[in-house]
């Protein structure tokens, strides 16, 4: 870890190295970690430079992830901890059983959604979280599914195939070869919410950018894109297990 001195503060910043980087950029992570990406030129003068220039901006963006992070506290998985479905709030419920199996069924009963798991199970919050991720996914796949197939007859687009899965970074991506991908976590937004990934990922079907014909494209479907844009925008760290 590297260090440079602004004021009072301190500023820590590690530096990854790319061989086809062209210029330097500074990269905010979620935990509040300062990210210096540089091409094999760049002294570590310059780093140091451009950290100290760039100082006021990195600590407006760890406040802002700090902050976020006390508003969207990681989830703890335990009893009575509020999951998120088609955005409406339920309460994780716990049952520990005697068995060396596990975890052995998560399912959804009213507004609770119960995981079974074993008395003895080590690392029982990991476990806990696959279960639910096992359960969420085929719920994703049937709902997104038919998402796809309505805004898909609206558009006049088919897509090659749909494909439901985690990604890290994206809520979807369409490629050349007319794939779409939708990040399951989706599911746990409103199904309003959900439409608009799914008709976002469709258009770029037909336009690969972000263009004034692109968003013509998406309003003619979904006129009020922008707030469910919006509303994901800040409801992100919302969205997860």
């Amino acid at each position: 870890m590297n260090y440079v001195s602004y004021g009072s503060r301190r500023i820590a910043y590690r530096v990854r190295i790319g061989k086809r980087a062209k210029t330097a950029a500074i990269s905010i992570h979620p935990n509040a970690q300062v990210v210096i990406s540089i091409p094999p030129f760049v002294t570590e003068g310059g780093v140091r430079d451009l950290v100290r220039k760039k100082a006021r901006w990195i600590f407006s963006k760890q406040a802002y992830f700090k902050n976020r992070a006390r508003l969207f506290p990681k989830k703890e998985l335990v009893s009575g901890e509020e999951i998120l479905f088609l955005g409406r709030r339920y309460r994780l419920k716990i049952k520990k059983i005697e068995t060396q199996e596990g975890p052995l069924a998560t399912e959804r009963i009213g507004r609770r959604i119960l995981v079974t798991v074993p008395q003895s199970l080590e690392e029982r919050k990991r476990a806990i979280r696959d279960a639910l991720v096992v359960w969420f996914i085929p719920q994703a796949e049937t709902i997104i599914q038919q998402r796809v197939a309505h805004y898909s007859e609206l558009l006049g687009l088919n897509p090659k195939q749909v494909i439901v899965k985690n990604q890290e970074r994206r809520w979807g991506s369409c490629s050349k070869s007319g794939v779409v991908r939708i990040n399951w976590k989706i599911i746990m937004a409103p199904i309003s919410i959900v439409d608009y990934v799914v008709v976002h990922e469709l258009c770029h079907l037909r336009i690969t950018n972000h263009s004034q014909a692109f968003w013509k494209l998406v309003s003619s479907v979904l006129p009020d894109y922008e707030l469910r844009r919006n509303w994901l925008k800040q409801n992100t760290p919302a969205l997860r297990v």
